[in-house]
């Protein structure tokens, strides 16, 4: 009986990994949180101090902000996710269970790709889903594309090799500018502290992505799609959406000057900016700052920001200092997805979605679980 619940158990963290690769975080939460919130014998959480400070200091801005309702719904929301994320500090998995997850995260982003793909072909534009926009697109496939490089290094089977096709194309069609400079930085990551087979990887991702975006161009020529003339605006460093979001981070800047300690109450930019919107901006109103330590900043402040940022610094170092002992390929492409994913939010703001967010308490999780394993 025992056998049968831990097999059950392991299954629904696979089902669980394979809709947050989809997109599908919010679905991935309540089936993962449903099945582990009646086991209520087995409830001792390991409480880390650091994500612990993170709950607190936005439960502070929520608490003291001029929208508190709102704000406290909002944190309420981060509140489901920290308790993921202690639920996933409990589980005990072997290396081969991770990877296992990891496996359906992919599948889910290919075929989360796939369905880019196809709205692409739909609307001649850039890759888009019903149910994901194309930057929430690019940031799950700049997180996954590292995992299907680890998959081929120590796999390479012919259906990793369809899902690095299915993941890299859609990534370029996604046209998410954050998503493909994300990329990029986990995959320096990749050369930085990679050996010869990772850093052939990356060589052979750069291949063909060329070769990828030369199909798609010429696809575009041919039947007369407007993949490429949106692809040239992507390119312009003068672009509206560029200029526009200079205007929102110095926006950001003087809401954290007026809120320094806690900021405005977390969730409650778009109710703040407005406000504080510069006379040349276009946008009336926008959901986010477009950059995340400026987000914090403006809606958690000091506290917020640094509680979250002490975080991440110790996922890598937990990272590094594993990868020194192990030389184990496992723990450097999970650094260098966390990097691709940390990259794009530079510039946008996807990870504040309950589907996305996820992501990285997944990964923090993981990470976390293999040092204390390892240590």
């Amino acid at each position: 009986m025992e056998e049968k619940r831990g097999a059950l158990d392991k299954n629904i963290l696979y089902l669980f990994s394979f809709f947050l690769g989809l997109g599908g975080g919010t679905l991935s939460f309540l089936i993962y949180l449903a099945s582990r919130f009646f086991k209520v014998r087995s409830w001792r959480f390991k409480f880390d101090i650091l994500p612990t400070l993170i709950l607190f200091s936005f439960l502070l801005s929520a608490v003291f902000s001029s929208y508190r309702n709102f704000s406290l719904v909002n944190f309420t929301v981060f509140s489901l996710i920290y308790i993921t994320y202690l639920f996933l500090r409990k589980e005990e998995l072997s290396k081969d269970d991770t990877v296992r997850m990891l496996d359906y995260f992919v599948l889910g982003s290919s075929m989360l790709a796939f369905g880019g793909v196809v709205g692409y072909l739909y609307k001649g534009t850039y890759a888009d889903t019903p149910f994901l926009g194309k930057n929430g697109i690019g940031t799950v496939l700049a997180t996954a594309i590292p995992m299907v490089q680890l998959s081929i290094l120590s796999k390479g089977e012919v259906y990793h090799y369809l899902f690095f096709i299915f993941t890299i194309s859609g990534l370029i069609l996604s046209m998410s500018q954050g998503a493909w400079v994300g990329l990029c930085l986990g995959e320096i990551f990749l050369l930085v502290f990679g050996d010869k087979k990772a850093r052939k990887s990356v060589v052979m991702l750069l291949l063909f992505a060329i070769l990828s975006l030369a199909i798609f161009a010429f696809h575009s020529t041919l039947t007369g799609t407007n993949l490429l003339s949106f692809f040239y605006t992507r390119l312009d460093p003068y672009s509206s959406s560029k200029v526009e979001r200079i205007y929102i981070w110095k926006a950001s800047i003087k809401i954290f000057l007026d809120y320094p300690i806690i900021g405005t109450g977390i969730g409650t930019f778009s109710l703040v900016y407005p406000k504080y919107k510069l006379p040349e901006a276009h946008e009336i109103s926008m959901s986010f700052a477009h950059n995340l330590p400026l987000n914090l900043l403006a809606e958690t402040g000091t506290l917020g920001f640094l509680s979250f940022f002490a975080f991440i610094v110790s996922l890598y170092k937990k990272g590094l200092s594993l990868y020194r002992k192990t030389q184990d390929n496992l723990i450097l492409v999970l650094l260098s997805s966390l990097t691709a994913y940390l990259g794009h939010q530079l510039f946008d703001g996807t990870m504040w979605s309950l589907h996305i967010g996820l992501i990285l308490w997944f990964m923090g999780a993981i990470i976390s679980n293999f040092y204390e394993r390892v240590r």
